[in-house]
């Protein structure tokens, strides 16, 4: 067990290992709320020469580069963050609407074994496995959870689609996992996957939402993975030319890059590109502008954001192919004109793939007159 070290003594020990700190109050307060173990041992790799006796920075190595990439990495889940629960909402709802849909909503529907696979027998005791833990998750919520409280209360069940709100993103992954093939089929489908695709992609981006929920460190998270678990080749793979042996893709399967193919599949297309944008200047200009004694390429290995990808216009890049049974739909669009002569009503039910304004008439004799105009949207799947 090693002892207790005051921040002081842990500049001295950075100084000691080759460590230039430039601002000492700045690092001391930065250590003081940000913690030794969470910004040096977390981030020190990229910027070590040798651990032998004792680790050893590259010559030119600052204490501001390393907390750089701590501050970085934080950038990094606070942008993945927000867009990893909005797929998780998508991938509830449209698990539980096709569920719902075949099945019925109430409790009949799922704590019933035959509304999922049970054969052969292991799905079986993988249903019920799942059954018992639905159970217990009503009984937990019950006095948590206000709608799970009310509907106990007054029809003493809980339907499913109020379920799903306590349910974690790896519950409603197992609960995909029991479903029948024909339900599968068509929740996958919906997001122009196979079911064993989307099952993979689901749990790969399960394990980044977490990462990020609970401030873990994921800009490495290849080299932070001690059992693998990487995404299923796709098509976006080989657009983006990365190099390939028997062993698979280079990069692309379980780095930064292969969360960013998979959230490609989930995500609308102009979501999905500001999400692009906004790592590229995050990594390539705000970040790397900070860096001295390595170069910025080191980082984007890691993260298989390499250059020579030309990862950001080729992920940004909408896909031809349209998913099937989603073809462009037309809804009329009102607008009425009230008290300000140039109101206008901006329409985006889900994002429209031209937006338009659509203005309300200005004369006096036009003002009780309905406008009427034809918006062409997006639909409900905008991927691969």
């Amino acid at each position: 067990m090693k002892p207790h070290k005051t921040v002081d003594e842990q500049l001295n020990i950075l100084k000691s290992r080759n460590v230039y700190i430039p601002r000492k109050s700045f690092a001391r307060r930065i250590l003081t709320y940000e913690n030794y173990y969470y910004v040096i041992n977390g981030y020190k790799t990229p910027f070590i020469a040798s651990t032998q006796p004792d680790d050893t920075y590259k010559p030119g190595t600052s204490f501001n580069e390393i907390f750089a990439l701590y501050s970085f990495d934080r950038r990094l889940r606070e942008i993945l963050f927000p867009e990893l629960l909005r797929i998780e909402h998508s991938v509830k709802s449209i698990i539980i609407d096709v569920f719902s849909k075949h099945h019925g909503h109430d409790h009949t529907s799922y704590l019933r074994p035959n509304s999922f696979n049970i054969t052969p027998f292991d799905n079986f005791k993988r249903t019920n496995a799942l059954i018992f833990d639905l159970l217990k998750l009503i009984d937990k919520q019950r006095s948590r959870h206000g709608a799970i409280t009310h509907y106990m209360d007054k029809y003493q069940f809980v339907p499913i689609w109020v379920l799903s709100k306590v349910m974690t993103f790896g519950k409603i992954n197992s609960f995909y996992g029991c479903m029948l093939l024909n339900d599968k089929i068509e929740v996958a489908t919906a997001f122009n996957l196979q079911p064993s695709q989307f099952k993979s992609l689901v749990d790969f981006i399960t394990i980044f939402r977490n990462k990020c929920a609970h401030g873990e460190r994921v800009y490495c998270h290849l080299k932070d993975q001690k059992k693998p678990s990487p995404i299923p080749e796709l098509p976006l793979h080989d657009k983006l030319n990365i190099p390939h042996n028997m062993k698979g893709y280079k990069h692309g399967t379980q780095d930064i890059l292969a969360l960013l193919i998979a959230m490609k599949y989930f995500l609308q297309p102009d979501r999905y590109a500001n999400l692009i944008r906004r790592i590229d200047y995050a990594l390539n200009i705000k970040f790397a502008r900070r860096l001295h004694s390595i170069p910025c390429s080191d980082i984007q290995e890691v993260m298989g954001l390499l250059d020579k990808y030309d990862w950001m216009n080729i992920l940004k890049k909408p896909y031809n192919k349209k998913p099937p049974g989603t073809a462009n739909t037309e809804r009329q669009v009102y607008c009425f004109r009230e008290s300000y002569p140039n109101s206008f009503e901006f329409y985006h039910d889900s994002p429209p793939i031209s937006r338009r304004f659509y203005l309300c008439p200005r004369s006096e004799s036009e003002s009780t007159k309905r406008c009427t105009r034809t918006a062409s949207i997006r639909p409900k799947v905008h991927a691969v």
